[in-house]
């Protein structure tokens, strides 16, 4: 009996610390918006959870290895090339008294896109992964990093260069 109360108690502990890993401070959510018969709009829309803020993608100098700035990394394919660098909804620079430094954050809600322009007719798949840290006033927290995929289709025009 008193193994079986153990083994209960130890159960529901690692639960607790299993759940309580899987709270993720933001949520995204992905879509796309058609430029053109061969370009397309990747928006990764992210709603941050109040009282936390996550980073720029944009790292200013000097803040290397003490924030983690957004980033979203594709995987390289031959049926899509990516035009410019990621943008972004314009970020709030902050002190952070952490670190002495100012950086640059978004809170409440920020919209990555990322312009592509497609090299193929027909299907073409967009994969890579995300990450970003996630921080309030008493500490900083860096879910795992998640994949992506985006299914496009091109048209005959995207062969043309």
């Amino acid at each position: 009996m008193a193994k079986n109360i153990f083994s209960a108690i130890i159960f529901f502990v690692l639960t607790g610390f299993a759940l309580q890993a899987q709270v993720s401070r933001t949520q995204w959510k992905l879509s796309t918006k058609k430029v053109s018969d061969c370009e397309y709009d990747l928006i990764f829309t992210v709603t941050i959870e109040k009282g936390w803020h996550t980073f720029s993608v944009v790292q200013l100098k000097g803040t290397e290895g003490e924030v983690f700035p957004t980033q979203i990394m594709f995987r390289p394919a031959k049926g899509y090339t990516l035009v410019g660098p990621v943008s972004e909804t314009k970020p709030s620079p902050q002190y952070d008294e952490t670190i002495s430094k100012t950086v640059y954050v978004h809170f409440n809600k920020v919209v990555y896109t990322q312009r592509v322009r497609l090299n193929a007719e027909g299907k073409v798949k967009i994969s890579g992964t995300y990450e970003n840290q996630v921080c309030n006033d008493q500490k900083c927290e860096t879910p795992p990093s998640d994949k992506f995929d985006f299914d496009l289709v091109g048209t005959g025009a995207c062969l043309k260069k």
